[in-house]
């Protein structure tokens, strides 16, 4: 098949490049008469705010928390630390029932 008339298909894509370019150049006209480059900015939702809180607390030390973890290694080094078989057994089903209902 001989394609035989292709102005048109010359002319669109002619107007379409010259009106992006224009559009270009027209936002930087915009921005060199505001005096200043376009800036990007980031809206968070309360949802992500509320974590970035909840990562923060988390990141700052707790001295029971370390008091805590400073005993049980003591424990551990001097094999006096015991593990607590029913209350291991107890989480771990519970853990299963949130899962499962």
């Amino acid at each position: 098949m001989k394609i035989t008339n292709t102005n048109y298909i010359n002319q669109t894509y002619t107007s379409q490049t010259t009106s992006q370019g224009a559009q270009q150049q027209g936002n930087k006209a915009a921005e060199e008469l505001s005096g200043a480059a376009a800036t990007d900015s980031i809206n968070l939702s309360a949802t992500t705010r509320d974590l970035q809180k909840i990562e923060a607390a988390a990141q700052t030390p707790q001295p029971e928390r370390a008091k805590l973890v400073q005993n049980l290694k003591e424990q551990v080094q001097n094999n006096t630390y015991t593990v607590k078989a029913e209350a291991v057994a107890e989480k771990i089903i519970g853990s299963i029932m949130d899962e499962v209902g």
